[in-house]
């Protein structure tokens, strides 16, 4: 009698079971080393001066360090605008000058299915990342985002709310019609979004 009651229950949560929603992969962040001080932490737009150092998690074997294969120099990043991999987006916002973190990231946040050089599809990649310097990012970037509106790094002729589009003069000012309005950009990454526009 027991089982013909709770049958219809049991019925009844399957399309609930079969709809849920799976959780999308994190950034594990593992703070090495924090200053005692700190002034600025980052945000999405500001660039970042940063030493890094790669690995492969299933063998522990370095991809890439900016200590070694970059003639030992630092590297500039712009956070939030898809310049590097997600993972590094997620992870390393509210960064302090100074910081260590240690980045565990997940596929899908890295290199997914196709890999890229040494990584293989569906690595898991950890990063040591020291950050050395905050700078504010251009404009161009916060605009951008503000006017993306369906995250997809171009922008549409309804996500412009123009018609018009002319680009003029030495310092790349852009001017959207009389209607919408004047924005100076000085980056290269905004104008190659819209490329399918000009």
């Amino acid at each position: 009698m027991m089982i013909v009651l709770w049958a219809p229950f049991l019925f009844a949560c399957v399309p609930f079971a079969a709809g849920a929603l799976i959780p999308e992969a994190e950034v594990t962040v593992e703070v090495l080393q924090k200053p005692f001080i700190c002034h600025r932490k980052t945000k999405w737009g500001d660039m970042m001066l940063v030493h890094y150092e790669g690995y492969l998690e299933k063998d522990g074997s370095m991809f890439h360090s900016t200590h070694k294969h970059n003639n030992g120099q630092p590297m500039w990043f712009t956070l939030g605008i898809k310049e590097a991999i997600k993972g590094w987006d997620k992870g390393l916002k509210d960064m302090c000058v100074g910081e260590k973190r240690k980045l565990t990231i997940p596929p899908s946040l890295g290199y997914g299915k196709e890999g890229k050089g040494k990584i293989p599809p569906e690595s898991t990649l950890i990063f040591n990342i020291d950050l050395l310097e905050i700078r504010n990012g251009p404009r161009s970037h916060e605009s951008f985002q503000e006017m993306d509106l369906n995250d997809d790094w171009k922008l549409s002729k309804d996500e412009m709310g123009c018609t018009h589009l002319s680009l003029w003069r030495y310092h790349h000012e852009v001017v959207f019609g009389s209607d919408c309005f004047t924005y100076l950009a000085g980056e290269i990454p905004f104008f190659s979004a819209l490329n399918d526009l000009v």
